[in-house]
């Protein structure tokens, strides 16, 4: 019988182990994954070219503004008469430099400290050459003209939920303790959707009481310490506010579905207009005050990022984002590539904390590059829409009007910061919060106000996709407070719904001209930033590391036939990848061999930019229970990508969740005829002999067999009839 109870024991033992899959424990995941471990100092990757952009030459020896490299653009020197010139120094600003200017007769009507520049005003084109002479001064550049790029939208986005989509709202995020600072035409927050928003203000014009359009309106200088609060002259400011933040509620109470992104987000009403009109469709008096005040108001924002505001809660100082709903026109043909003052401002935000949100503008698709503030390197550049008016996103399209990428080259070497836009969101045909204005039956001038105002028309442009946007980077803020700007950017490009063929493959698989990296999904980014901070990976998170998805595969997989395959790749965009690694259900992150990382260059050097594609088995029998959530991420010294997370359903049941393969079944037959063999034949000394050395020959290994583990002696003189 002692043959016969082996032989039982042989076949429970068996089916016990093909089923491990299905009934495995945490301890098996320990040991199943030593299969494919591969410690970092035991694995290393092909070596990448050096990355040439991360000691670029100074803006002012790159740009292509200033093709002769005279330190004048290029648009100067065939301007005649009086042009607008803003100056750039290579160093800060001292008074001594100012008072040399003023000696030799230029009025100083700005500085901008953030970009050690200084605005002039209209000087006669020729002394452009005086001014490229002075020291330090490195670019003599021409001032823009300030663009405004002007219910279905929030639920589309997936900030509010609906019944096609979940939203972010559900996640507990509403924009609570975030300030959006709306760089407009003033914002009427006296409307009923926009009651209690107003934290602080500033009016970037009137700041100055010699203005002329200031002395028109009847104003003297306005306080600068954000105790101002500017009202809409135009619409547009109240407008994108609304898109932003909105309550929805009405003038009689009632709460209509014209809400914002972020409803509890608050208001730093910037004004860069003035009350004589400063919006798209007024004649205003002097075009070029308003270059001026944007880039004031601008810096003002950045001088006041961290005040404690009059009046306000704790968790209502400081500004945490600039949305911007305009441009500023190049001179130059083929639009800005970035390094002129109003681009380089956004990028000085952005590193100093601000997250900046801007509109890609209105120009097509024929458009011949991005305009100044669309073209900042660093910001979140929008572009729009077209949502046909439904909540389903399945069937939305590029707008006809929202301008395509690419940014023309600041000649750094760095081809991602040309990749503009970033993101896309709905803009067209966007209802509107009213303004006091010319339409509510109220009119600012005459003393009114848009307390009974509503929600009413529609507007299209940039304009209207960018708030929407800024209203969602204020729940990714609230979700996870220590997210930096480039953080914030990184998530929404990860999160977002692709859309389009990538435009620029060489550069970046998934950026599309039309749609950027894709459609902003507000649930997807604020579910990833809640991740990022329950599991403590936002201090560590490089967004230069690139990360990526491209399959999971239950069956006909390459490397086994009773795992879940994942596959994705990787690549840095300021150095290289040093790693990989993955956890399950918020286990130890262990490093994993990447199943050889291939590439379609056979060298062994490869391009900075150039993806490595990884493959992870996670075998059946590593996982207990049915549902898991598998993460990946790229490392770079302490460093690492945003996770990729997938989640696993392994059913008991599932021949595709669980492959039982052929070979298995038949190794199961033949177990269960050589028991009963085994069974019949107990008595016969020979044939149990001829059924160990079976055990053998056809399924044993002796060499894999551990040395360190000693049979006991009943057991040690089986072993010595097998081996005899």
């Amino acid at each position: 019988m002692r043959d016969g109870k082996v032989a039982t024991l042989l076949i429970f033992i068996l089916i016990t182990s093909l089923m491990g899959s299905i009934y495995s424990t945490s301890d098996n995941l320990d040991k199943k994954t030593q299969n494919f471990d591969l410690l970092i100092e035991d694995f290393e990757f092909l070596s990448q070219k050096d990355v040439t952009w991360l000691n670029p030459d100074p803006w002012w020896m790159t740009t292509s503004l200033d093709s002769d490299r005279n330190g004048i653009h290029d648009s100067i020197q065939n301007a005649t008469g009086l042009v607008n010139i803003g100056i750039s120094f290579s160093r800060e600003i001292t008074e001594e430099d100012k008072t040399k200017l003023m000696n030799m007769g230029f009025e100083i009507r700005l500085e901008l400290k953030s970009v050690n520049a200084l605005l002039l005003g209209p000087i006669e084109s020729y002394q452009a050459i005086d001014l490229a002479n002075f020291e330090d001064i490195v670019m003599v550049e021409r001032y823009g003209s300030v663009i405004f790029y002007g219910d279905i939208q929030t639920p589309s986005v997936k900030a509010s939920n609906s019944s096609i989509y979940p939203g972010a709202w559900d996640l507990g995020v509403t924009g609570k303790g975030v300030n959006i600072a709306l760089t407009d035409t003033g914002v009427d927050n006296e409307h009923p959707g926009l009651i209690g928003k107003f934290v602080a203000g500033y009016d970037a014009v009137c700041y100055n009481p010699s203005d002329p359009n200031c002395i028109l309106a009847g104003f003297g200088q306005r306080p600068t310490d954000g105790t101002f609060d500017p009202d809409d002259a135009n619409q547009h400011g109240t407008a994108c506010m609304g898109m932003a933040s909105a309550t929805g509620v009405e003038a009689d109470g009632s709460i209509s579905n014209f809400t914002g992104a972020a409803p509890d987000a608050k208001l730093i009403d910037v004004r860069i207009g003035t009350d004589v009109g400063a919006g798209p469709f007024e004649n205003y008096l002097l075009e070029q005050e308003f270059y001026e005040s944007a880039m004031n108001g601008i810096q003002w924002i950045i001088d006041h990022k961290d005040d404690a505001w009059q009046g306000a809660q704790e968790e209502d100082y400081g500004i945490d984002i600039i949305s911007l709903s305009w441009g500023i026109t190049s001179h130059e043909n083929g639009g800005s590539d970035g390094t002129d003052m109003h681009s380089r401002i956004l990028d000085e935000a952005m590193e100093a904390g601000i997250s900046v949100s801007v509109a890609a503008g209105n120009d097509g698709p024929d458009n011949d590059g991005l305009s100044g503030m669309g073209s900042s390197s660093l910001s979140i550049t929008v572009g729009a829409t077209d949502d046909q008016n439904t909540i389903d996103r399945s069937d939305d399209t590029v707008a006809s009007y929202s301008s395509r990428g690419q940014r023309k080259d600041n000649g750094n070497g760095n081809p991602i910061d040309e990749l503009k836009p970033e993101i896309s969101a709905p803009g067209s045909n966007i209802i509107q919060a009213e303004a006091c204005v010319t339409s509510g039956g109220c009119n600012n001038f005459i003393g009114g106000d848009a307390s009974q105002n509503t929600y009413t028309s529609r507007g299209s442009g940039t304009s209207y996709a960018t708030p929407s946007v800024s209203g969602i980077i204020a729940l990714l803020i609230e979700a996870n407070e220590d997210l930096t700007p480039m953080q914030i950017k990184e998530v929404l490009k990860q999160t977002s719904e692709r859309k389009g063929e990538p435009s620029a493959p060489d550069i970046d698989p998934y950026w599309n001209r039309d749609f950027g990296y894709g459609m902003v999904d507000a649930f997807a980014a604020v579910s990833l930033a809640i991740h990022l901070k329950e599991t403590n990976q936002t201090m560590s998170m490089n967004p230069y590391i690139q990360n990526h998805l491209l399959s999971v595969n239950y069956e006909n997989t390459s490397s086994c036939s009773d795992c879940v395959e994942i596959i994705g790749h990787t690549w840095g965009q300021m150095g290289d990848v040093e790693g990989i690694q993955y956890r399950v259900d918020d286990g130890p992150w262990t490093f994993f061999d990447p199943n050889q990382l291939e590439n379609n260059d056979s060298s062994s050097e490869i391009g900075p930019l150039t993806p490595l594609i990884w493959n992870l088995p996670i075998y059946h029998s590593q996982l207990s229970g049915t549902y898991h959530e598998i993460e990946i991420r790229s490392t770079s010294g302490d460093e690492h990508s945003l996770p990729v997370l997938v989640n696993v359903y392994v059913s008991p049941n599932s021949i595709q969740n669980q492959p039982f393969s052929i070979i298995n079944l038949l190794i199961v037959c033949l177990f269960v005829f050589v028991a009963g063999y085994s069974i019949i034949s107990q008595k016969k000394n020979d044939t149990a002999f001829s059924i160990s050395k079976k055990f053998h020959n056809g399924f044993f290994n002796p060499s894999r067999v551990d040395e360190s583990q000693k049979l006991d002696s009943d057991n040690a003189l089986d072993a010595q009839l097998i081996h005899d």
